[in-house]
């Protein structure tokens, strides 16, 4: 018994200095813990850090940094190799792979339009979408990219950044429907095949103003439908993920 307790201590102490290690070379090489998957196969390994950005001698949030390619280095060649190069790490977007992990967020290849863009932007693309809900109606995080050049003035960039790291919701019905944004949700058009969800927006139960079990007609109806619009269609959402077939 003495034996195999000096043994799970040597074993213990050894792993936790194999693990300060690679905490130590993670850091060093910017990386993260995360995975790939490719064709239905994930493989584990590390991915450069992404999601900021540097301005004016601050570090700024940029997620939409997460919706382009990222740069993968498997967990066998990097925990084996002793100086990681450029060369280990693998390129990858939206249309070379599935999706990936990241941090323990997931971020899935999916083809969407920009309708608020200009121009070439307004076509859809792939690009690498957070999903943050996946159910009958699934639920995404899509950002604003920052413009490749413009001129600003004063704090106009510092307000733009922070305005374009407040996330667009996005939703899909399904596996394979089309991604678009839940402002933009028809209730009564696009969930028709649940009729008590239907039933309801018609009469206005999904609300935000208005008390519980108050007739919601007028003003309060139009508030709800387009100064709260997203919020009401993230209800009705909600409902239909819970009580429709």
């Amino acid at each position: 018994m003495k034996h195999l307790l000096i043994s799970l201590i040597l074993l213990f102490g050894a792993s936790s200095v194999i693990f300060g290690q690679l905490e130590e070379k993670m850091k060093k090489e910017g990386v993260v813990k995360g995975t790939v998957i490719i064709k239905g196969k994930t493989i584990d390994g590390f991915i450069k850090r992404m999601g900021l950005t540097y301005h004016d001698n601050e570090w700024y949030p940029a997620p939409w940094d997460f919706q382009s390619k990222i740069k993968f280095c498997p967990a066998k060649t990097f925990e084996k190799t002793e100086k990681i190069k450029n060369k280990h790490f693998e390129k990858y977007d939206a249309k070379d792979i599935d999706g990936y992990t990241y941090d323990s967020l997931i971020y899935e290849s999916v083809k969407y339009a920009d309708m608020s863009a200009v121009g070439m932007d307004m076509l859809p693309k792939k690009m690498f979408m957070r999903r943050i809900t996946e159910d009958k109606i699934s639920l995404f995080h899509h950002f604003y990219k920052m413009p490749d050049v413009m001129v600003y003035e004063g704090n106009e960039y510092v307000e733009l950044l922070q305005e374009n790291a407040i996330p667009n919701l996005v939703y899909r019905i399904g596996k394979k429907g089309k991604l678009k944004l839940v402002n933009n949700l028809n209730i009564e058009k696009e969930l028709a095949d649940c009729p008590s969800v239907v039933e309801k927006q018609q009469k206005g139960e999904y609300k935000v103003v208005g008390k519980e079990g108050e007739e919601t007609s007028g003003l309060k109806k139009v508030l709800n439908n387009s100064v709260f619009r997203e919020n009401v269609r993230l209800q009705a959402i909600q409902d239909f993920n819970e009580n429709c077939n």
